[in-house]
């Protein structure tokens, strides 16, 4: 039976960011660091040996920034107990007054705070590169985050075309893609590597699925009915929803003993 209590809740919430500070800091250094790099190595003229600036790549710093936080919500889930050093940090989570579902969703939330952090590190090493590009008088100085925008603008034109049904789907398959690493993150108990594991393991799938398809295709086509949209969103669902329930049952049988699987 699931049990929450927000009051219970909140106080667990507060426990973990306490905890789990000195993660949440690191993450944030690490993609403010690799992140003020990659602007600055793109559009100043320094890294670019140009003395105009008229080949400043802002366009490579929106790719990646978006790629980045795509990628956080897809494997993000996948680092619900990185946070977590060892067994004693596992045993006192488990030892803790709350329920299992409140736990879980203490854990599951990891990736989501991790999503603000990345922004603000995203905006503090834009604002770096301006300053430094503006210090350095160069010319047509941007914010990436402007050039983000402007891009994802022209993206939307040419997407009005494409049928609703097409956009629901890869919008549910995203989601769906996104279970598999909830559940991968409490099925894998090598904490660091979850995510890789977890690719693997979809990799696999979709050989196999490739190799027993009779059209030898797999994923979404845009060229589908409206009816078959329907039928490969119900499939999505429900492997979602296959997913998280059994990523939830894999943490309710959670034990400190260390082994490969959590089973």
């Amino acid at each position: 039976m699931i049990q929450f209590n927000i009051h219970r809740f909140r106080k667990l919430a507060q426990w973990s960011l306490t905890c789990d500070k000195s993660f949440y800091l690191r993450k944030f250094l690490q993609v403010f660091v690799l992140l003020t790099l990659l602007f600055l190595a793109n559009t100043t003229n320094f890294f670019q040996f140009n003395v105009n600036g008229a080949n400043r790549n802002y366009a490579m710093c929106s790719v990646i920034t978006i790629a980045v936080l795509l990628i956080n919500f897809i494997i993000g889930p996948s680092t619900m107990f990185t946070s977590m050093k060892g067994k004693h940090d596992l045993q006192v989570l488990l030892m803790l007054p709350a329920s299992n579902f409140e736990k879980y969703l203490m854990r599951y939330s990891t990736w989501i705070i991790l999503m603000p952090i990345y922004l603000v590190a995203f905006f503090s090493a834009d604002l770096i590169q301006y300053a430094v590009n503006t210090l350095m008088g160069s010319e047509n100085v941007l914010f990436v985050t402007t050039d983000i925008y402007q891009r994802l603008s022209s993206i939307m034109l040419p997407v009005q075309y494409v049928p609703a049904a097409a956009i629901y789907t890869v919008i549910i398959f995203s989601l769906s893609l996104h279970s598999c690493y909830v559940l991968g993150g409490t099925f894998f108990r090598s904490n660091k590597y979850a995510w890789i594991l977890t690719t693997l393991v979809l990799i696999v799938l979709c050989m196999l699925l490739l190799f027993l398809s009779p059209e030898k295709t797999v994923g979404i086509s845009s060229k589908a009915s409206t009816h078959e949209f329907v039928i490969e969103d119900v499939i999505y669902v429900l492997w979602l929803f296959v997913n998280f329930w059994l990523s939830y049952r894999l943490f309710c049988r959670t034990q400190a003993v260390g082994k490969f699987v959590n089973l």
